[in-house]
């Protein structure tokens, strides 16, 4: 009885050993991880004020090309009465920006990652409406222009707004009445879908006869 008792008594002691181990491994352990959530969310938050103030300003430069319609003061911007781009498109190198892209979620990484590419579909499609477009006015270069930047403006002021909220950052201010970036870039891609509908519809119409 003895020998048991005393067999017992190890027995409860390695299991105490065990159990102690087991326990400062799981103290460790949630240290360590407290540790690296708290250096995720720092490395998150500096991401998202440093990201959103680029994708802020590119948005801005695609409010300015989506107002640009060939002309100064109200004349042709070109040589011989031609109208003629007076703002040059903005560019944005996402992988230039010495941040942690690996912090945050796959769709907000794939947005702000795939800008470049979206930004040279946007160009192609661009060039392409200049090639067979007609002198003076190249007006389906300027309409595609226009709508295409207005449209990529929305889009990265809504990837900007999504990191705000992903980091828990405020949304940008807006005072009642104010004038708004995105206001300004949905009226100007309703307006060049409305005037170029309105173009397309009359060339529809039959002549009239005289």
């Amino acid at each position: 009885m003895a020998i048991e008792w005393g067999l017992i008594q190890s027995a409860i002691s390695a299991i105490a050993g065990l159990c102690g181990v087991w326990l400062g491994g799981q103290l460790t352990s949630k240290r360590e991880e407290a540790r690296e959530n708290e250096r995720s969310k720092k490395e998150t938050i500096y991401l998202a004020i440093f990201v959103v103030a680029h994708l802020d300003r590119f948005a801005n430069a695609c409010l300015h090309v989506a107002f640009d319609d060939g002309t100064e003061e109200g004349q042709p911007a070109g040589g011989g009465g031609c109208h003629a781009p007076t703002v040059a498109p903005p560019t944005f190198d996402p992988l230039g920006l010495d941040v942690n892209w690996k912090v945050l979620s796959a769709d907000l990484m794939y947005g702000i990652l795939g800008l470049p590419y979206r930004i040279e579909q946007l160009q192609h499609h661009i060039s392409g409406a200049r090639e067979f477009d007609e002198p003076p006015e190249y007006m389906e270069f300027f309409w595609a222009r226009q709508h295409g930047y207005a449209v990529l403006g929305l889009e990265v002021s809504e990837l900007a707004q999504r990191l705000r909220e992903h980091a828990a950052l405020p949304s940008a201010p807006r005072e009642p009445g104010a004038w708004n970036r995105d206001d300004q870039l949905r009226e100007l891609r309703d307006k060049i879908t409305g005037e170029r509908d309105a173009y397309e519809r009359r060339k529809m119409e039959p002549s009239a006869v005289n």
